[in-house]
């Protein structure tokens, strides 16, 4: 009999899956292109091999094209032919596709995709200069000599941040994807004390979104060389956003112990959810109990933010006061709540709460995702008595293939003789 339900169980889930792919197919020979297009990106998702979608480049409605070009690429069979054909698609979202395909992916010669310096796209054009300089720095004289002249401005603003990053730095007016770009062939072309002797100074003239984007940076050097210098910034910041990149990056690189208490008292008691909520992520790592009181409070909170950070912590801790807050998770109108009152119930064990969850499993009003977990959740409690949710869910014609692929693992655990009767 076991041999009979593990053949019927790899049987039932090939046809899961099959079933689910085949609304893609199907959608492939759709009149309209938005239906193509979807199906093209759901293949893609799921990486389907469909020799097939490669006809789909010549495909009269630029979105189908585009979806085409995106799903040969991701699959690995993007060949130089197909993408020298996009580089002159009449579609600019592609064209720059086809730029940085060229450019990745190393196909010679390269002076082929200068070519393209003059295309009536600035986009494109900007997508051409930055994937080049980020590729072949040491080749960067050829494509700025042709692209000095450039009226664009972003193009403009990025040659010229290349001869001077102190400057574009502290010049507000430069977009911010321009320092981004020049900060990271900076950061490439130099070792990391140069980089960082570089920027220490520059930083305190800069604006706060450009102090932000050099802190981000800084992750990227060892912990020996940053290390007083942000210990500065954060003895001495007063932005709380500021602070919080700060802290991040020195976790990121020093470790948690690098992070002192008082900043995460200081993140904890901001006025703004989401810096609580990282506050709270820090003591949890920090393992500080001293927030049970204050999160305990929180959990009646309007804000989602509030509420689901304030639970993770209680949660780490293992803080049965939970359970008490459980119902109200569970009847939130809030996906977020819902699922971190699952959360609650798996991490806590609170099998008292299985009625609940086969309810949410079964109701068509909650989202895929929420009904999969509480599936799972059934699945994990070993609740045999409750065997006919997964079974009711394959039954079910119109359930999401995703969903029944949950179910029908559950019902292997709960009741396997089941299987063999689909």
């Amino acid at each position: 009999m076991a041999n009979e339900i593990i053949e019927t169980y790899k049987i039932l889930e090939e046809r899961i899956k099959s079933e689910n792919i085949q609304i893609y197919f199907d959608m492939l020979d759709s009149p309209y292109p938005s239906f193509k297009s979807k199906a093209i990106q759901e293949l893609t998702k799921q990486k389907i091999d469909v020799p097939k979608i490669k006809e789909f480049l010549k495909d009269p409605d630029k979105n189908v094209r585009f979806s085409a070009y995106r799903y040969l690429d991701k699959m690995g069979v993007l060949d130089e032919n197909s993408i020298k054909v996009a580089l002159k698609d009449i579609s600019a979202n592609i064209r720059k596709e086809a730029i940085i395909s060229y450019i990745q992916m190393g196909i010679k010669p390269i002076e082929f995709i200068l070519e393209f310096t003059e295309d009536p796209d600035p986009v494109v054009r900007y997508q051409l200069i930055s994937t080049f300089l980020e590729f072949y720095p040491e080749d960067s004289e050829k494509i700025i000599s042709k692209m000095k002249n450039d009226p664009y401005v972003k193009i403009k603003q990025l040659i010229s941040a290349l001869d001077n990053i102190s400057e574009t730095l502290k010049f507000e007016q430069v977009d911010k994807s321009v320092k981004v770009m020049a900060l990271r062939r900076f950061y490439e072309r130099e070792d990391a004390y140069t980089f960082f002797n570089s920027l220490k100074e520059t930083y305190f003239d800069c604006s706060n979104e450009t102090k932000g984007i050099i802190i981000k940076f800084f992750s990227g050097l060892p912990c020996e060389i940053i290390n007083k210098f942000i210990e500065k910034i954060i003895q001495e910041e007063k932005d709380i956003h500021i602070l919080q990149l700060a802290a991040n990056t020195s976790k990121k690189v020093c470790g948690i112990d690098s992070i002192p208490t008082w900043l995460i008292d200081q993140l904890v008691n901001s006025e703004e959810a989401k810096v609580v909520k990282f506050g709270l992520k820090l003591a949890t790592e920090k393992e500080d109990m001293s927030y049970v009181d204050f999160c305990r409070d929180l959990l009646s909170a309007i804000d989602d933010d509030l509420v689901i950070g304030a639970s993770d912590y209680l949660i780490y801790f293992q803080d049965y006061m939970l359970k008490d807050y459980v119902p109200n998770f569970l009847n939130s109108l809030s996906s977020k709540r819902i699922r971190e009152g699952l959360k609650i119930i798996r991490k806590l064990k609170l099998d008292n709460f299985i009625e609940e969850i086969s309810l949410i499993a079964l109701n068509k009003m909650y989202p895929i995702s929420i009904r999969k977990a509480a599936v799972n959740l059934l699945k994990f409690f070993k609740a045999k008595d409750y065997w006919e949710i997964p079974n009711q869910i394959l039954k079910d014609p119109y359930e999401n293939g995703n969903l029944k692929l949950a179910a029908l693992n559950a019902l292997l655990r709960l009741n396997a003789e089941m299987v063999v009767n689909f």
